[in-house]
C-alpha cells in the first residue's frame, strides 16, 4: 500500500501526467550557471557590489551589463565630493593668487590659501576653473572639448543631483569685483572731494531744503516755549539714474585658457564707470552760468581775478561777504581751491609757500603769503577740457566744505558708491561668458552760497 501511495503522490505532483521533472531541473540549473558565469564575466572582478546584487536579485545579463556601463562612465575626481562651499573659496583664492591681486592674502584664511597653492601650484587657468565648477555641478566629461556643456553645467547647476553646487557666477563676480574696483579707482576722483553724497532708495526725484536764514535759534522767555522753525522755500533736487555696459569673454579667450580675461574685462568695466561718473559730474558742474553769477554774489571777473595773492584775496572776501535770505552772514568758511591743470603749480605754491617773490618789478623782493595753508588744493583736468560747456583754463573756484554747504551733490542708489558687476553664461547667440557692470547715481548743483567762481581774466 505504501508503494501505491508513493505512486499516487508522484502522479499528483506532476499534474497527473506522470512527467519526469529531472530534465527541467537540470535545464534550470544550467541556465542559472550560465547567468552566473555571464555576470561574473561582465563584472570582471571590478564591480563586486553590482555582481553580488545581480546574483541575489536574479538580474538578467542585459540588466547587469547596463549597470556596469553606467558605473563605468567617467566621473569627476573624488576631490569634488568635498564641501562645495569650501571648494568655492579655494577656487576663488586660486584665481586671486593667479591674477596676482595685491592683497589676496588678506581676503582668505591660511587654510584656504594653502589648499589653493597645493592644488594649483602653477596657477589656475580659465578652462580649469570652469571644469572644476562643472564637475561639482554634475558634469561627467573629462575635458573641455564640449565647451557648451561645460559652460551649461558650470553656470546651470544640476539641482537634481542631491548635493550642494559651486556658484561659478558668484566666484567670477567676486574675483571680477576686485579688479573692477582697481579700474574704477584708477581714474580721476577729484569730484569726490568737492561734493556731498546722498543715499537714495529709488529713482524718484528727491528734494532737500536748506535751513539758511531759518535755522537761527530764537531767545526763549522765562517759562516760555521753543518756537517752531521752518524749512524755508529754498529747495534743491536730485535724482539717480542707471548707467552700465555689457562686455563678453568670448570662446577664443576660454579656448586659449586666458584667466587674464576675467581681470581685464572687469578693469575695463570699472574704468568705464569711473569715467562716466566724471563725465556726468563735470558736465553738471561746468554748466554753471546760471549758478555762479553776479546776481548770486558768487562770481567775480576782471584782470584782478587772475589766480594769485590779490585774486585769491578778492575771492575770499566775496565768499565771506555772502549772506542768507535774511541778509545775515552765512557763517561758512571756504576751505577748497579748485583749479584746472594749468593753475595747479601756482595753486600749490599759494597753499604751501610762506613767501612769494614779486617778479613784476626790476627788483625782486619777497611778499608774505597770507593764504599759506588756508585752502586745500584740488585739481581737475576736466575744468579746461573743450568737450564740456563752460570749460576754461583760467577760471578757478573757492568752495566750502561740501559737508557744510555743498555747491554740488552726488546721489547713489542705496549708498552704493562703486559699480556692481555680474557674471553669467552668454546668451545662446554668443559663445562665452558675459559680464555686465552698472552703477546707479545722479548729480545736481545745490547751494550757490557754497562757492565763488573767479573768471581769472578780464
Amino acid at each position: 500500500q505504501n508503494a501505491n501511495d508513493q505512486t499516487a503522490q508522484a502522479t499528483d505532483t506532476n499534474g497527473g501526467a506522470g512527467v519526469d521533472p529531472v530534465p527541467e531541473i537540470r535545464a534550470q540549473a544550467l541556465a542559472e550557471s550560465k547567468r552566473l558565469a555571464s555576470i561574473h564575466k561582465i563584472c570582471a572582478g571590478r564591480f563586486s557590489e553590482i555582481e553580488e546584487k545581480a546574483i541575489a536579485e536574479g538580474w538578467s545579463t542585459d540588466k547587469c551589463e547596463l549597470e556596469v556601463m553606467r558605473a563605468s562612465r567617467p566621473k569627476a575626481p573624488a576631490v569634488h565630493a568635498v564641501d562645495n562651499a569650501l571648494e568655492g573659496q579655494i577656487l576663488e583664492a586660486a584665481c586671486m593668487l593667479t591674477a596676482k591681486l595685491a592683497n589676496a592674502e588678506q581676503l582668505f584664511d591660511e587654510k584656504t590659501l594653502d589648499a589653493a597653492n597645493r592644488r594649483f601650484r602653477g596657477g589656475i587657468g580659465l578652462q580649469e576653473l570652469l571644469l572644476e565648477a562643472a564637475w561639482a555641478n554634475g558634469y561627467s566629461g573629462r575635458n573641455f572639448r564640449d565647451s557648451r556643456s561645460v559652460l551649461r553645467f558650470a553656470f546651470g547647476p544640476n539641482l537634481q543631483a542631491g548635493f550642494s553646487t559651486i556658484d561659478i557666477g558668484g566666484i567670477l563676480s567676486n574675483v571680477s569685483n576686485k579688479f573692477l574696483l582697481e579700474g574704477f579707482f584708477s581714474v580721476e576722483r577729484t569730484w569726490r572731494n568737492i561734493t556731498s553724497v546722498r543715499n537714495v532708495s529709488d529713482f524718484k526725484t528727491v528734494t532737500s531744503y536748506r535751513l539758511i536764514g531759518k535755522d537761527q535759534y530764537e531767545k526763549v522767555a522765562p517759562g516760555g516755549e521753543l518756537k517752531h522753525g521752518t524749512l524755508g522755500e529754498e529747495s534743491y533736487s536730485n535724482k539717480a539714474d542707471t548707467y552700465g555696459l555689457l562686455l563678453s569673454i568670448d570662446r577664443r579667450d576660454i579656448i586659449n585658457d586666458d584667466l587674464g580675461a576675467i581681470t581685464t574685462v572687469p578693469r575695463k568695466l570699472g574704468r568705464g564707470s569711473g569715467l562716466k561718473i566724471n563725465d556726468v559730474f563735470w558736465t553738471a558742474f561746468l554748466n554753471n552760468a546760471n549758478f555762479f553769477k553776479t546776481a548770486n554774489a558768487n562770481y567775480i571777473e576782471g584782470a584782478d581775478t587772475v589766480l594769485g595773492i590779490d585774486g585769491l584775496t578778492k575771492a575770499e572776501v566775496a565768499f565771506l561777504n555772502q549772506v542768507d535770505s535774511d541778509g545775515k552772514p552765512i557763517g561758512i568758511m571756504p576751505v577748497i581751491l579748485l583749479v584746472p591743470t594749468a593753475l595747479s603749480a601756482l595753486a600749490t605754491t599759494l597753499y604751501k609757500s610762506l613767501e612769494i617773490r614779486d617778479t613784476t618789478a626790476s627788483t625782486k623782493y619777497p611778499v608774505a603769503n597770507p593764504h599759506a595753508g588756508k585752502f586745500r588744493v584740488e585739481v581737475s583736468r576736466y575744468l579746461a577740457n573743450a568737450q564740456y560747456t563752460g570749460y576754461s583754463d583760467k577760471a578757478w573756484y573757492l568752495l566750502a566744505d561740501p559737508n557744510d554747504l555743498p555747491v554740488i551733490e552726488m546721489a547713489f542708489l542705496n549708498g552704493q558708491e562703486s559699480p556692481t558687476i555680474e557674471t553669467a553664461e552668454a546668451d545662446f547667440n554668443v559663445l562665452g561668458i558675459q559680464m555686465r557692470g552698472y552703477h546707479d547715481f545722479g548729480v545736481a548743483l545745490q547751494e550757490p552760497r557754497g562757492g565763488v567762481k573767479a573768471k581769472g581774466q578780464a
